[in-house]
């Protein structure tokens, strides 16, 4: 990509839906985990991997689905 070519101005509503549904998650999994009576430091540090795992998965479907779209 040359410096000369616009942003994909698509990327930003998809980032932004990636990164709710990563807080969402992350959410859900503190919420259980503090149910369960876990500590709320360890309840935090697995909401903090939930979103980041969510995230990378996010992510990585991206090219992925990019890469189907151009075989049909």
């Amino acid at each position: 990509m040359s410096a000369s070519e616009p942003v994909n101005s698509a990327w930003i509503p998809w980032l932004l839906v990636m990164v709710l549904f990563s807080a969402l998650v992350a959410v859900c999994v503190g919420f259980l985990k503090t149910l369960d009576g876990t500590p709320a430091s360890a309840a935090l540090l697995s909401a903090g991997a939930a979103f980041g795992g969510t995230a990378l998965l996010c992510l990585a479907v991206v090219p992925v689905v990019q890469q189907l779209r151009q075989r049909c």
